[in-house]
């Protein structure tokens, strides 16, 4: 996912599964082996899935990964012997701990997880080789309960992702004519630029104008002005290359960010055989700053429009 609420929950999970850590005095001061080896396997499995994540890019099976380790470790504790888990404490004096980390796993589990971390999370209680048996339904009531509520956290959290897509792409962009807008442009134009020199590739600028749109609006109304937009959006997204970058970002004027393009020429030719009402200046971007281009690129095309007598 784009950075966005999931991404920030992965980082604070990470943070938060250092937490345990406290615990590790009480293993070093009453562990016995069975102890000794939930805590290796936590602490293994955690530095296995966040590498994981980094690698792979999948932070978030990386996250459930880790979590269903930490559920089964919590599990070994829980189920056997006290003599072969603790020294020197009573089963209560540890249990509710391990009982609540558990707790708090299974709903982790879920909300990572979705519905295969709740049935995971489910089935390791029932299938637990517990001591007692009303134990497995006490132990596989709370974890589904806690596994509904992280399910619920995670529908939320899915919600509100995609009203925040939906807010950034409206932020983003232009409502009439669907191309993205000035702030998208200027959120771009440096990580374009950047590419751009890391590649060795040009980058040019090239902005575009309506020779006539406040004679159609006159004329005919601002609907004919709008469909006038419309046709030249659609005729300058056809005719530029795929990758390339339109944004509209005044009521006639369009922007272009064209990465390894050579000839501005033959574009505009294209553009005004289909077009013939638009005027346009091309400008190598190089160092510049995107206000420093746009000046360059107006100078250019106002050159071009006294040229054609389009001036207004």
């Amino acid at each position: 996912m784009a950075p966005g609420i999931w991404a920030g929950l992965v980082g604070l999970y990470w943070r938060l599964a250092l937490l345990p850590a406290v615990w590790i005095p009480v293993v070093a001061l009453y562990g016995d082996r069975v102890m000794y080896w939930a805590t290796a396997l936590y602490w293994g499995s955690l530095v296995f899935a966040y590498t994981l994540g980094k690698v792979t890019g999948k932070d978030r099976l990386a996250v459930a990964l880790h979590l269903g380790v930490a559920l089964l470790t919590s599990l070994m504790s829980l189920v056997a012997p006290p003599e072969v888990v603790v020294r020197g404490l009573s089963g209560e004096d540890w249990r509710l701990g391990v009982m609540a980390f558990y707790t708090v796993g299974a709903y982790a589990f879920a909300a990572f997880a979705g519905w295969p971390g709740l049935g995971l999370g489910l089935a390791f209680g029932l299938l637990a080789p517990w001591p007692q048996e009303e134990t497995r339904f006490l132990v596989a009531a709370g974890g589904l309960l806690a596994g509904i509520g992280g399910l619920s956290v995670a529908a939320m959290i899915q919600r509100l992702q995609a009203l925040q897509s939906l807010i950034q792409s409206e932020a983003l962009t232009d409502p009439l004519t669907g191309l993205a807008n000035r702030r998208s442009l200027e959120r771009d134009f440096s990580r374009l630029q950047a590419l751009a020199a890391r590649e060795g590739l040009s980058l040019v600028l090239s902005l575009w104008d309506l020779d006539n749109l406040k004679a159609v609006n006159d004329r005919e109304g601002h609907q004919a002005g709008d469909a006038h937009l419309l046709r030249f959006a659609q005729i300058l997204r056809e005719e530029v290359r795929e990758g390339d970058a339109l944004y509209r970002v005044g009521g006639d004027e369009f922007v272009g960010l064209h990465l390894g393009l050579r000839d501005g020429a033959s574009l505009e030719a294209r553009v005004h055989a289909r077009f013939p009402s638009v005027s346009v200046g091309f400008c190598p971007v190089e160092g510049r700053e995107l206000l420093q281009a746009l000046e360059a690129a107006d100078g250019l095309m106002y050159l071009k429009k006294e040229k054609r007598g389009r001036l207004p």
